[in-house]
């Protein structure tokens, strides 16, 4: 019996080349979607138009949309300082993007009916995405021999508190927790962007 080779294949920086060029057609197609699923207003019986349903998904739009620019900025400076990429890495950023591209579902979802839970959800998703991107950034700088910068323990404070907020201010008024929840990819976006902090 013949022995089949296990070896982890290691890409070099074509394939690095390769995936950026993969992500920006899977990040722009996925901007694209979240518009699409924006609903218009509806026309009432009385001649009014029915906004609540667009501004909600208004909203979600510009939170996922926020969370998405972030992820893409994080990558394209992330794909700058690599060299190398394993089998196994690529693998795994072929899932977070399989992840990211989950996000138009959220303009989508109708979170008239369980505003909370659809809150939590959406804040455990963004989390646990994020979670899941350092991870894999770490990772492949390691596997590059390069120095992983140490995150703070956890989420900073400010994240937890508007986290919170985000959840009370469902419980209690509904989905205006959205205008709420665009604290968070806003300061992460900026912390990224403007001041190359790594989230």
């Amino acid at each position: 019996m013949k022995k089949l080779n296990t070896k982890v294949a290691v890409y070099d920086s074509h394939m690095i080349g390769v995936l950026r060029s993969f992500s920006d057609a899977v990040m722009s197609i996925i901007a694209t979607l979240m518009v699409l699923e924006i609903p218009l207003p509806k026309l009432l019986s009385t001649g009014h138009y029915e906004f609540s349903e667009t501004l909600n998904s208004l909203v979600i739009f510009f939170v996922s949309f926020l969370v998405i620019v972030g992820f893409y900025f994080r990558f394209v400076n992330f794909f700058k300082k690599i060299e190398k990429i394993s089998g196994w890495q690529v693998f795994a950023y072929a899932i977070f993007l399989m992840l990211i591209a989950l996000f138009p579902f959220m303009t989508q979802a109708n979170n008239n009916v369980h505003p909370t839970l659809f809150t939590i959800i959406y804040i455990a998703y963004i989390v646990l995405t994020t979670r899941y991107s350092r991870a894999l950034r770490a990772r492949i700088m390691a596997f590059n021999g390069l120095e992983v910068k140490k995150a703070g323990s956890g989420l900073s404070w400010d994240y937890i508190l508007m986290t919170v907020l985000a959840v009370v201010v469902t419980i209690f008024l509904g989905n205006w927790s959205g205008y709420v929840l665009l604290y968070l990819p806003l300061r992460a976006l900026i912390g990224s962007v403007v001041f190359d902090e790594e989230m």
